[in-house]
């Protein structure tokens, strides 16, 4: 627990009205929703069994946050509007409270255990700079650990991966990827539903 008291975790969860719109011909709002719920209350458990001790869940949603509280996560109300302001306010909360090392995961990682988080924990070691995950096409980022908290500015949107690469080393920061099935896997589609019934793996 100790290598991880400095560590503080993010993870960013949208109003549940609108949530996971790519599987709306499939599920109902209100199936989406209790995925959501379900995937991000995996994120929180991952990040927990790593050892991660502040976990911060951040949403305009009250159900969400509701539910974070719940799950031993820290509920932050967002006031801002889209995903990179979100993770700014999750940082200036994370800066506020002493953190020398920040971890961004989103909440649709029905894959996710404690082990994948401990492997990006272990790639970021003591020293400065950053882990990446790429999702499954290294498109997208599916987790972003900075040390220190505020070394890169958030650059979550089409082609995440290679812009926060990008800006990484236009800092001078040395950048570690970390690869792993389970981080790779974010569920957004009908095909992605599709591959997390065929692993066998519970879900709502």
């Amino acid at each position: 627990m100790s290598e991880t008291a400095d560590v503080f975790a993010v993870v960013p969860v949208k109003d549940l009205a609108g949530t996971k719109s790519r599987l709306a011909p499939i599920l109902n709002p209100g199936a989406r929703a209790g995925l959501t719920l379900y995937m991000m209350g995996r994120v929180v458990r991952a990040l927990k069994e790593a050892g991660v001790g502040d976990v911060c869940v951040v949403s305009p949603d009250p159900v969400v946050l509701g539910e974070a509280a719940s799950r031993g996560a820290v509920p932050l109300v967002q006031r801002s509007v889209g995903l990179n302001p979100a993770l700014e306010e999750g940082r200036a909360r994370a800066l506020a409270g002493g953190a020398s090392a920040l971890l961004v995961l989103p909440a649709d990682l029905p894959l996710l255990d404690g082990e994948d988080v401990g492997a990006v924990l272990e790639a970021a070691g003591d020293g400065p700079g950053l882990v990446l995950a790429p999702d499954g096409a290294r498109s997208g980022t599916n987790a972003l650990l900075l040390r220190p908290p505020d070394a890169l500015p958030f650059l979550f949107g089409p082609e995440s991966f290679e812009a926060h690469l990008g800006a990484a080393r236009a800092r001078g920061l040395e950048v570690r990827v970390c690869e792993r099935s389970h981080l790779a896997f974010d569920l957004d589609t009908a095909g992605d539903l599709r591959r997390l019934e065929q692993t066998g793996m519970p879900h709502p």
